[in-house]
């Protein structure tokens, strides 16, 4: 490799590190050695790289590597940032740490799967706060982001088309500017909300063995299990099972947002009618047509 490419690299890091070059030579080499080296003037023994590599904190082999990729030592700047606030859930922060300092020509692996996990959460967060649009918008950019991956993000992909699916039913002008009408359906994992879509879906077609399957891995404090239960009643005909239940999770801490609300009104408005209570039918009508108004609005 040519003999001032080393020394750059050193030199770009140690300054991205804040450090001086008595700091960085330590007690095993001189500064003077040092700037030496920096300046390409000296090439440096292999103890030394591995030495410097160390205080540095980075692989050996990126010293030596031939070539000046600017985009390793910026990514090891803010990696191990980026991994901590993943871990521990602050998507918001972690994305915008993901995007700071990229350029367009840039593409970064590890980088784009982590910009589509978060997007992915945020676009969740959205949802259940009846933030539509912007939920759609975020769903697009965790699909553009896992685009530009060669990790498997097939989960986000079909995570993103369940939710679609669900908010095109509840207004056309919820839409994927990404996905394709022939990306294939999914029917398996996901987060709570997916498996009720999936499941409800299933409820519909008459796929029996899918709405088993749900059953039998339910959750029965989640609120989307509990509404499904009462979705299940409501399609026997139980609307005197149905409705207490629906109203109890309404009451109750385990309401899973804004949309879980909505879906919520939509069944009481059925049993109501079906009980022959059509002032409660109206009631829950008009409190399920202005929560949906509310939540295109955001």
């Amino acid at each position: 490799m040519p003999q001032n490419d080393i020394g750059e690299k050193i030199k770009r890091l140690r300054i991205h590190r804040k450090m001086t070059q008595t700091e960085l030579a330590g007690d095993q080499i001189t500064r003077n050695m040092l700037s030496r080296v920096e300046n390409g003037a000296a090439l440096p023994s292999l103890p030394t790289v591995w030495y410097l590599a160390d205080r540095l904190d980075v692989p050996a082999g990126f010293l030596l590597a031939e070539g000046d990729d600017d985009r390793i030592w910026r990514k090891m700047g803010r990696i191990d940032s980026i991994r901590r606030l993943l871990a521990a859930g602050n998507y918001r922060v972690c994305l915008d740490v993901c995007l700071d300092g990229a350029e367009e020509d840039e593409s970064d692996d590890e980088i784009e799967l982590i910009s589509a996990q978060c997007s992915l959460a945020l676009a969740m967060e959205a949802l259940e706060h009846g933030r539509l649009h912007e939920c759609c918008s975020l769903l697009d950019d965790a699909v553009t982001y896992a685009d530009h991956t060669v990790y498997d993000t097939s989960s986000i992909r079909a995570t993103a088309k369940v939710c679609f699916r669900f908010m095109h039913r509840l207004s056309a002008s919820l839409y994927s500017e990404t996905l394709r009408d022939t990306d294939d359906l999914w029917m398996g994992g996901g987060n709570a909300f997916c498996r009720y879509v999936l499941a409800c879906e299933s409820l519909e077609a008459g796929e029996t063995r899918w709405v088993e399957s749900y059953l039998k891995s339910a959750d029965e404090t989640d609120g989307w299990v509990m509404l499904f239960r009462a979705r299940l009643s409501v399609r026997d005909g139980d609307y005197l099972s149905a409705q207490p239940l629906l109203e109890t999770l309404l009451r109750s801490n385990q309401t899973g947002g804004e949309v879980q609300i909505y879906c919520a009104f939509c069944e009481l408005e059925i049993c109501c009618r079906e009980l022959g209570d059509f002032k409660g039918a109206y009631e829950y009508s008009q409190n399920k047509m202005a929560l949906l108004e509310r939540m295109l609005e955001k």
